[in-house]
């Protein structure tokens, strides 16, 4: 269902993935995940996001359409999402593409704290660059949980971007 992200986004392989995700919350904790890990690491270079980056189209298959739509649509769902509130910035789209995709000054502040309960020097974005690299999707969730916590009280109400 997901394409990892091993190797630093460089090889296209898909990366097989323990206990994949089973619920669009779930999911969207994921691809949040993913998204704010490839982007912290690409920071302050701007990049495209595409679906077919992150989602896995070979296990999908083109015989289960309707799942391929709802995975494009939750993925797109959640880059919207995170430009919304504030943590991302992108220019366009088109399709199941994002131009120009950052990282706002807020999603920059809240990816540059130290986890809770955490005793090194190594950041969230960090943290999530790490567990992408190693496949870890429970890390990579609850380190989300822990940025769209501290977000929610940094980053003021949402505010429709109107794409």
């Amino acid at each position: 269902m997901f394409k990892g992200l091993a190797g630093h986004l460089k090889d296209k392989n898909v990366q097989s993935i323990n206990a994949l995700p089973t619920n669009n919350i779930e999911r969207f904790d994921y691809y949040t995940g993913l998204i704010l890990g490839h982007l912290y690491r690409s920071f302050p270079l701007p990049v495209t996001v595409t679906a077919e980056r992150f989602i896995d189209y070979e296990t999908l298959g083109a015989s289960n359409r309707d799942a391929l739509e709802k995975e494009e649509s939750l993925f797109m769902a959640t880059v919207k999402w995170l430009a919304d509130v504030g943590y991302i910035h992108f220019d366009g789209m088109s399709g199941i593409s994002f131009f120009e995709v950052v990282l706002t000054n807020n999603g920059l502040l809240i990816l540059r704290a130290f986890p809770e309960g955490s005793h090194t020097s190594t950041t969230i974005g960090e943290h999530l660059a790490q567990c992408i690299t190693n496949e870890d999707t429970t890390q990579l969730t609850a380190l989300v949980t822990q940025a769209l916590n501290l977000g929610s009280r940094i980053i003021s109400p949402m505010i429709r971007s109107g794409i």
